[in-house]
């Protein structure tokens, strides 16, 4: 009997769990992530009925991870990598685990936002893992008035496809 509850919890587990996040589900709550990732904060948010919790140096050449919450319910999460220790061969080796654990991308999109005397640059990658997911690998340059690079980043992001399709 113990045998076939280990066996239920761990296909349940697996089965709608966030791909790269197993002990997470979407519409998880705050507790839920706490749980998993203790040590997180709230970080400064201006969206309405929005709260993004914060874990600060996870791993290796990872910035932060951003687990992003609407009406109190797991939506989104960003791994922001650090900048200053990932190296081109790293971004490389991303892409090609990306491609073998979720499968070919769907579309490749460029960024490219005038924000006054800033402009975002860069691209952006869609992966579907699995039917509730989409993911999005994003590198992104900032630039300034003179087409200066300021700042650049690299994002990978998860998003639950059922808000996906509200929010956007």
């Amino acid at each position: 009997m113990k045998k076939l509850l280990f066996l239920f919890l761990t296909v349940y587990t697996f089965t709608f769990a966030i791909t790269d996040f197993p002990s997470l589900k979407w519409k998880d709550g705050e507790f839920d992530i706490l749980m998993s990732f203790p040590g997180i904060e709230e970080d400064l948010n201006y969206l309405q009925d929005t709260k993004i919790l914060s874990k600060e140096n996870p791993k290796e050449k990872i910035s932060s991870y951003k687990f992003h919450m609407k009406n109190e319910s797991l939506y989104k999460i960003e791994v922001i990598f650090d900048s200053s220790k990932i190296k081109k061969s790293d971004i490389k080796e991303i892409y090609e685990t990306l491609e073998k654990t979720m499968g070919q991308p769907v579309s490749r999109n460029p960024i490219d936002i005038n924000l006054g005397d800033m402009k975002l640059k860069g691209n952006s990658i869609t992966f579907f893992p699995d039917n509730e997911t989409t993911v999005f690998l994003k590198g992104i340059d900032t630039l300034d008035k003179d087409d200066t690079m300021t700042n650049s980043q690299l994002i990978l992001e998860y998003r639950d496809n059922e808000m996906l399709n509200i929010i956007n």
